[in-house]
């Protein structure tokens, strides 16, 4: 006689529920947590803080009403020295200047507001790729310093990224014109294409060294988005109206 198969049957039950549901729930959270803290250092790495950003905003209004005020003095002390009948020429010449003064801080301030209010609250939907400032000094001996603001105008919702490209046309000693990447001019090793990778902006800056008895002419800039439906940008300055301060209105010719 065959022995009959005995079926064992085997219940297996999670101990404490409980404690594996509070299990699961800590690490979601922590997955949570690393996420959020991926995307604030992603903030921190392209430079931008919109709180920061609102804060400076704040800081620029309150400098602004400050100098405006000043300003407002200076016109009436001016109006009385010239009211009066032995006006003193050194006192008069001084607030002229410190007026003026005024005036250019005013002026700064109000492009450095709508800069920041246009990253806060884009103008418009279209994404495109703008050079903001060009900013140029000389420290002599043919060698100047230079920084170039990028902005992406419009929609802010991901990175814009591509490569920007920056050379200089001048004319050598011996008469010729000739175009100089800025590899070839750099005080330091860098690439003529440089990345870059933001949502808000990103500056570009370094120094520039140029050959002896080499005269500059004019800076050219090439932005070259990777991304899709952003326009590339290619635009030309001319390097005196730079020097003279003339990139604080963005002066410069956009090649077609």
């Amino acid at each position: 006689m065959k022995p009959i198969p005995v079926h064992n049957q085997y219940l297996i039950s999670v101990q404490r529920p409980h404690l594996w549901l509070l299990s699961v729930l800590g690490i979601l959270a922590v997955i949570c947590l690393l996420i959020m803290l991926a995307y604030e250092h992603g903030r921190h790495v392209a430079g931008f803080d919109k709180a920061e950003t609102e804060s400076e905003i704040e800081f620029l209004q309150k400098s602004l009403n400050d100098l405006s005020a000043e300003k407002d003095n200076l016109l009436r002390e001016n109006a009385k020295l010239s009211r009066g009948r032995d006006i003193d020429q050194d006192a008069g010449s001084q607030v002229q200047k410190t007026l003026a003064e005024e005036q250019a801080k005013i002026l700064e301030m109000k492009e450095e507001l709508t800069f920041y209010r246009n990253i806060v609250a884009p103008s418009k939907d279209k994404r495109t790729v703008e050079i903001k400032k060009v900013f140029l000094t000389a420290e002599g001996n043919n060698q100047y310093n230079y920084k170039v603001v990028l902005i992406q105008d419009g929609r802010h919702d991901v990175p814009v990224r591509g490569v920007v490209e920056i050379s200089v046309e001048g004319q050598q000693a011996d008469g010729q014109i000739v175009t100089m990447n800025l590899s070839s001019i750099s005080t330091k090793k860098i690439k003529n294409q440089q990345i870059f990778g933001f949502k808000y902006f990103q500056n570009f800056e370094g120094g520039i060294r140029f050959p002896e008895k080499f005269v500059p002419l004019s800076m050219h800039i090439r932005v070259l988005p990777k991304t899709s439906r952003v326009p590339d940008l290619n635009e030309q300055y001319n390097w005196d109206e730079l020097i003279a301060g003339g990139d604080q209105n963005n002066v410069g010719q956009t090649e077609k």
